[in-house]
C-alpha cells in the first residue's frame, strides 16, 4: 500500500477547546523541533501487515512541507510557526531522497532540517550531505521493526558516524530503544558514554526518553543525577501532565524543546495511563480503536495535540515558572540551539 498524508480536521469543538484552555496562555512564537516532513514517494510502499503493526503508522507517515506549515498555522491560531524537519527514518523510507528534499527546503530558507541516517550509509555520503543539516536523526526501526527492541543505541547509530558528527560539532536526536526506555540502565550507560566520548555532539533525547509515563523519567533522573543536565530533551508526543510537571521541575529549563511529532499526532482522542503503560483512545476509524469509552464519549474528544498543550500549560501555571519559561520552551531554546549549530539556517529564516 502507498501511505498518504493525513487530513487535519479542526472542528468547532476543537476551536472552542483552544479558545478556552490554550489561546490566552500560548506564546506568539512556536518552533516545532520534532516533526517529520516528507513526500509520498519517500515511503512508496508499505505492506498492510507492517502498516497496522504500529498505531503511529496508521495515524500518519506522510507530511509535505506545505501541509506541515498549513496545519501548524491552523493548530496554533495566531502564533507564528516554524519547524526543524525530520525525515521518516522507518526501514521502508528512501532516506537519500527524503534527505535531499529536506536539504532543498533548507536552501530555500524554509526549515532547519535533520538528516536521516542508517548504519549502511557510506562515509562519503554522510560527509558530503551533513553541511546542509543541523545533525543526525537515526532511528531503531532501521535495524529492528520491534517497538522498544532490546538493542543498543550503537546498533543504529554506530560510533564511526558519531565521530563524523562530533567532528562537525552538530546534534543528534535519539529515539531510545529497549522496553524500559530512558530508565533502562544500558540506555543510560550508552547515553553517558556518547556524551563523554563525543563531547562536541549536542544530544537531544526525543520524547523525554520515551517517558510517556512519569515513572521512566523519574527513575532516569534518580539514576543519572547531575548527568541528566548534559542532554537536551524534546517533549514530542508526551501527553501526561505528571511528566511535564516532573520535567519542568527537574530538568534544565534551557534544554527543553517543544515538538508535535506531526503527522502522527493529528488525531482526535486522549490518552489514559497505568503506572508503566498507556492506552490511546480515539474517535478516528483506526484499526486499533476499540471504542473503549463508547461513541458518545468519542464525539467529545478534541485533538490530541491540544490535550498535550493543555497539559504543558497547566504544568507551567502550577509550577509558577511563568512567561519567560513558556517562551523559551515553545521557541526560544530551539532558536538559540539552531543558531549555534547552523547560524545560516536562522539567517535565511
Amino acid at each position: 500500500m502507498r501511505p498518504e498524508c493525513p487530513e487535519l480536521r479542526l472542528t468547532d469543538m476543537d476551536r472552542a477547546f483552544f479558545r478556552d484552555y490554550i489561546a490566552a496562555r500560548l506564546p506568539d512564537d512556536i518552533f516545532d523541533m520534532h516533526i517529520h516532513v516528507n513526500l509520498p514517494e519517500h515511503i512508496p510502499f508499505m505492506t498492510e501487515e507492517r502498516f497496522h503493526s504500529d498505531w503511529a503508522f496508521e495515524c500518519g507517515l506522510i507530511l509535505p512541507y506545505e501541509k506541515a506549515i498549513e496545519y501548524g498555522k491552523e493548530l496554533f491560531g495566531g502564533s507564528s510557526y516554524s519547524i526543524a524537519g525530520f525525515p521518516w527514518p522507518v526501514k521502508e523510507a528512501d532516506l537519500a531522497a527524503n534527505n535531499s528534499y529536506l536539504a532543498g527546503l533548507k536552501h530555500r530558507g524554509l526549515c532547519a532540517p535533520f538528516m536521516g541516517v542508517s548504519p549502511e550509509m557510506s562515509e562519503e555520503y554522510i560527509r558530503q550531505s551533513l553541511p546542509d543539516f543541523i545533525g543526525f536523526k537515526p532511528y531503531p526501526d532501521r535495524v529492528s521493526s520491534i517497538k522498544g527492541a532490546e538493542i543498543s543505541i550503537f546498533s543504529f547509530m554506530p560510533r564511526w558516524q558519531l565521530s563524523i558528527l562530533n567532528e562537525a560539532r552538530k546534534a543528534v536526536v535519539i529515539h531510545l530503544p529497549r522496553a524500559r526506555r530512558i530508565a533502562d540502565p544500558e540506555n543510560i550507560r550508552e547515553l553517558l558514554e556518547i556524551r563523554d566520548e563525543f563531547p562536541d555532539i549536542t544530544i537531544i533525547v526525543a520524547h523525554f526518553g520515551r517517558s510517556y509515563n512519569p515513572c521512566y523519567l523519574q527513575e532516569a533522573i534518580e539514576q543519572m543525577g547531575e548527568g541528566v543536565k548534559g542532554f537536551y530533551f524534546d517533549a514530542a508526543a508526551v501527553i501526561n501532565p505528571e511528566v511535564f510537571r516532573l520535567a519542568f521541575h527537574s530538568l534544565p529549563h534551557d534544554r527543553l524543546l517543544f515538538g508535535t511529532d506531526s503527522p502522527i499526532m493529528l488525531w482526535h482522542g486522549k490518552r489514559v495511563w497505568t503506572e508503566k503503560s498507556y492506552q490511546n483512545l480515539t474517535s478516528e476509524p483506526y484499526s486499533w480503536n476499540k471504542h473503549a469509552e463508547g461513541i458518545n464519549a468519542e464525539s467529545r474528544y478534541t485533538l490530541i495535540v491540544y490535550e498535550s498543550l493543555r497539559s504543558i500549560l497547566d504544568a507551567i501555571d502550577e509550577l509558577g515558572i511563568g512567561n519567560d519559561f513558556s517562551k523559551a520552551f515553545f521557541a526560544g531554546n530551539a532558536r538559540k540551539l539552531i543558531s549555534r549549530l547552523m547560524p545560516a539556517a536562522m539567517e535565511e529564516k
